[in-house]
């Protein structure tokens, strides 16, 4: 008997321009949240134990200076799993959970001045998952989709709107699911890879202008708990874990994978050359790629990494 498969090949392109910073000088962290204002970034929440010892304290990044400074804390409770988005030049901060997730999710939503250091609440989040949502920022809104409820997943897709400070529900993902990475590019966000009952590689595009999801390309390899940025119109997926097991079982991973909206086609980029983890924050910085802190299996980090994409 003939068998036969069908083998997607991938172009090889490994990223070799990384540069290890300062380390974070808060507690070492998984689970937490970031965003960017202009030339500064912004980390906060998170857990500095493996499951618990929750955190809300806010640092700010210089990335002129590779300098932290402790900002005013999070006035919500401290928690994991937050979204975050910033337009113009407020950002806003909220859902999330802490451990056990049943009863212990939340719904609040704050907005961020970073010139005043200061909170103010807004009109809390109305959907059922209210952790592990993937957040994404397209045209002065600010879209969220899929995440966990507790109980079970979820696919409901909103958008909220600062103009109105108000939410609007809006097509469900095709596939409900949490532990999501994914990236803003133009109109569209791009949101793949996660958990339900399984490790997925799919990826889904969301067209804000006609309201649409559409699939796209596969990434390479799936992951858990991976996380995703875009530099100069392509999108970026880095690390994570392939989950094998009832709690956190499998393998933790190191590679980076590269996606090109234009030819629907991703690049793998090599290996970050630090420990593999999962949990991290990543963000960008005026065409640069940010790595902060996340976990491996014994212990949270603290150390912070830059790249630069392939020209």
């Amino acid at each position: 008997m003939l068998l036969l498969s069908a083998c997607t090949e991938y172009q090889l392109a490994p990223i070799t321009n990384w540069t290890h910073l300062s380390d974070f000088p808060g507690a070492s962290r998984a689970s937490a949240t970031s965003f960017v204002v202009g030339e500064k970034a912004y980390v906060c929440l998170g857990r500095s134990g493996s499951k618990f010892d929750f955190l809300k304290d806010v640092w700010e990044y210089d990335s002129k200076t590779d300098s932290w400074t402790r900002k005013a804390d999070f006035p919500g409770t401290a928690r994991v799993k937050a979204i975050a988005g910033v337009i113009g030049t407020k950002a806003y901060v909220g859902l999330g959970d802490i451990a056990p997730h049943a009863g212990n999710q939340f719904n609040d939503f704050w907005e961020y001045d970073h010139v005043t250091d200061s909170w103010k609440l807004l009109t809390p989040f109305p959907g059922e998952a209210k952790s592990d949502l993937f957040c994404a920022v397209v045209d002065s809104c600010i879209y969220t989709t899929e995440g966990f409820t507790a109980t079970g997943f979820n696919s409901d897709t909103y958008k909220y709107s600062p103009k109105t400070n108000s939410w609007t529900q809006l097509k469900e993902c095709p596939m409900p699911r949490s532990g999501t990475a994914g990236f803003s590019i133009g109109s569209n966000f791009y949101v793949g890879t996660g958990y339900c009952m399984g490790n997925f590689s799919n990826f889904y595009c969301y067209n804000t202008s006609t309201m649409n999801w559409i699939k796209v390309a596969d990434a390479p390899t799936g992951r858990v708990l991976a996380k995703g940025l875009s530099i100069n119109g392509k999108g970026y997926i880095l690390m994570g874990r392939y989950w094998n097991g009832s709690l956190n079982g499998g393998k933790l991973l190191k590679d980076i994978q590269e996606y090109d909206p234009i030819q629907n086609k991703w690049t793998k980029c090599g290996y970050f050359p630090g420990d593999a983890r999962q949990n991290m924050v990543v963000f960008t910085i005026n065409g640069r790629g940010y790595v902060v802190g996340g976990e491996d299996d014994t212990e949270r980090k603290k150390d912070v990494w830059m790249f630069t994409p392939n020209p």
